[in-house]
């Protein structure tokens, strides 16, 4: 990669999460005196970088400039800061093992000069800071391995380190302790010697306390400045005679259909092949992930005579479990009572792969936020597996075999509401049976939903659930709530790990009444360019809010907005828009359907057989879109475009005859131009 490119990818990661601004970016990429062309430019290099990002990871247009959103995407610079973090909270608390152990691995993420290959401009801007936070993660480490009584093995290194950073006063200072330590005084204070002259030479200053104290008590014989007693070893934790954990909570008594889902996950964990990779089930939220997975671990309890280990990871909420946590919940259960646990995640891990690896046990890692919070939980060799559930892909776990749930299937739809209500009422008012689980989209979760309120009222024909559900005076997401099932708030935690921008691009999106939403409505409706827009969709359809649809014979995707998902996404939009806001949007969509309409219709009447194949195929693709876009006119006010839309469409059936009749045939559009400028 080129170097203003890569400057403009290392600004936004030093960001974090935050946006990075136009000026910013030009500053550090191109200095004080930035080419004519420079907005031009900085938007090509954020295009490519989109292209050569992973999935897990996107950039946002948010005025006034970028963010780059990661969502399953590692970073090493994230990652040092985490555990330096950990290391120096460890270290204020004395816990010097467990501070020297994450400080060690957060060091051990630097791997060549940093910001090598960047622009100079960012270079002078962002190289102090990093330098520091490595310098005192250095530090941090060097002191807790003092502490730990490591000082004979300190000596090279901090001879290196002082001899590299001369006016860093800390470092100097623990060199001198390790030199007294070892028995070498005489080297100490001649090295605190040395560090005064390069003090006064340099800077013109006398040492600081850092370098006085230590000093001081070499001089005196400070007791406080011996080695510490050694420390014992860790102590091995030896694993219980075995007892068979069985953590699995309870199976659904009603689990309907599935059964191709189950064939292939119990042919998945009974396949010794496979070795240890996990099972990753993946889907959208209330798509029943974690019930497929209870329910294949109960079905092959026979595969796994050494028991099952369950933990709910917490990956839809807002802080996801710790594996380091669950690591503890997992020995706990495995190894001696009372014995004492490893105090570090690499500890805690080894031992966790240890006392499986003569075991065969089944491990159900449910509700997965990301890849770095399932691996230390995976075991290594032996005859254990795992299933991991999550709302992402885990294309970055290694290994990994994917199983994608989908919703229900009609039959299977129809199966459980037949279960939970009783297969009379079904067979009673079959065709409103089927109307309610197709208002459900099918999703398991409000299927069952729907069904327990039912048959907590039998005195209630299905046809009311279906009235209440299609109620635009009320919430109909209110009737999608039973004890602890709840669809809304299922729905709001993948909403709300959305950016900003994404979230605004859904609630939009929900306000169009089309069944199908094609690429260059979403640009109009979105109100972006075709990439950006491009962008959002895909990061919407990451999260599991919007489906693919077949691809167009135009080359361009479509999406679909999943009906429950549409009431959950037109509620946040009432919440969080105005009324004038929300009829300028829908104003757009039909403005937008109106004049492609129009140009489809004036390229038929033109007669030129390309022209009239090309809007013969977009008005074949778009016929069903532009007679909701009239309905949604006329519902919603729109009168003139109401009128505009039913006379063009008229125009339309009967050009689109009369061009069939002279023999024009759909065709791609090779000149878009005419259908796709509004």
């Amino acid at each position: 990669m080129a170097e203003k490119p890569k400057t403009v990818l290392a600004a936004l990661l030093l960001a974090g999460n935050r946006v990075v601004s136009d000026a910013y970016l030009r500053e550090v990429t191109w200095g004080p005196t930035p080419p004519a062309t420079v907005d031009q430019q900085l938007f090509t290099y954020v295009s490519r970088l989109r292209k050569l990002l992973s999935p897990g990871a996107t950039i946002l247009r948010r005025r006034p400039g970028y963010q780059l959103v990661r969502a399953d995407a590692g970073l090493d610079h994230a990652e040092f800061e985490r555990l330096a973090g950990l290391g120096n909270d460890a270290l204020k608390a004395h816990r010097h093992a467990e501070a020297s152990e994450h400080l060690a691995t957060a060091l051990a993420l630097w791997h060549g000069p940093t910001l090598a290959g960047v622009t100079e401009h960012l270079s002078r801007v962002e190289l102090p800071r990093l330098e520091e936070a490595r310098m005192a993660a250095l530090e941090g480490r060097v002191a807790a391995d003092l502490a730990l009584g490591r000082h004979d093995a300190l000596v090279s290194e901090l001879v290196g380190l002082v001899e590299a950073h001369p006016l860093r006063e800390r470092l100097r200072a623990q060199l001198m302790t390790a030199l007294y330590r070892v028995g070498r005084q005489a080297d100490a204070l001649a090295e605190y010697q040395r560090g005064r002259k390069i003090l006064a030479e340099e800077l013109g200053v006398d040492p600081s306390s850092a370098l006085t104290d230590v000093f001081q008590s070499i001089l005196s014989g400070d007791p406080g400045l011996t080695a510490p007693t050694a420390l014992p070893q860790e102590i091995r934790v030896q694993a219980r005679p075995w007892v068979r954990p069985a953590m699995l909570p309870p199976g659904v008594a009603d689990f309907t259909g599935r059964e191709p889902q189950l064939r292939e996950l119990c042919g998945l964990l009974r396949d010794d092949r496979a070795g240890a990779a996990p099972v990753v089930v993946t889907g959208a939220a209330g798509v029943g992930k974690s019930a497929l997975a209870v329910h294949v671990g109960r079905r092959c309890l026979d595969a796994f005579p050494d028991g099952q280990l369950y933990a709910d990871l917490d990956g839809s909420q807002d802080r996801p479990r710790d594996p380091f946590d669950v690591l503890e919940w997992f020995l706990q259960t495995l190894c001696e009572p009372r014995a004492p646990i490893p105090r570090t995640l690499e500890a805690r891990t080894q031992l966790y792969r240890s006392v499986l690896a003569a075991h065969r046990v089944l491990i159900v890692l449910d509700n997965a936020h990301y890849e770095r919070q399932v691996r230390p939980l995976l075991p290594g060799a032996g005859g254990s597996r795992v299933i991991v559930t999550t709302r992402s892909r885990f294309t970055a776990l290694e290994g990994a075999r994917s199983l994608e749930l989908n919703v229900f299937e009609r039959a299977e739809a129809l199966g459980l509401l037949s279960r939970v209500v009783g297969s009379g009422r079904v067979a009673a008012e079959h065709e409103v049976a089927d109307s309610l689980v197709a208002q459900c989209g099918r999703l398991p979760i409000a299927v069952r939903v729907v069904a327990g309120r039912l048959a907590a009222k039998p005195h209630w024909p299905l046809a009311e659930m279906v009235r209440r559900l299609a109620d635009g005076d009320r919430r109909p997401l209110d009737e999608l709530r039973l004890a602890d099932i709840d669809v809304r708030s299922s729905l709001r935690s993948s909403y709300l790990h959305l950016a900003a921008e994404a979230r605004t691009a859904l609630w939009r999106l929900s306000l169009l009444h089309t069944a199908e939403i094609p690429g260059w409505l979403a640009v109009v409706v979105l109100e972006t360019g075709k990439e950006e827009a491009d962008d959002l969709l895909e990061t919407l359809v990451d999260a599991r809010l919007l489906e693919v649809c077949e691809t167009e014979r135009t080359g361009r995707l479509r999406y679909r907005m999943p009906p429950v998902i549409r009431l959950f996404a037109h509620e946040c939009a009432l919440a969080e828009s105005s009324t004038a806001e929300r009829r300028r949007t829908v104003d757009r969509a039909l403005t937008a359907w109106l004049m492609r309409a129009r140009a489809a219709g004036r390229a038929l009447a033109d007669g030129r057989q390309v022209a009239a194949g090309s809007a013969l195929l977009w008005f074949d693709t778009e016929k069903s879109g532009l007679v909701s876009a009239f309905r949604q006119a006329v519902a919603d006010g729109h009168d003139t475009t109401a009128r505009s839309l039913a006379r063009t469409l008229t125009e339309l059936r009967g050009l689109s005859g009369a061009a069939a009749g002279r023999g024009a045939a759909p065709q791609p559009v090779s000149s878009p131009q005419a259908l796709t400028r509004v």
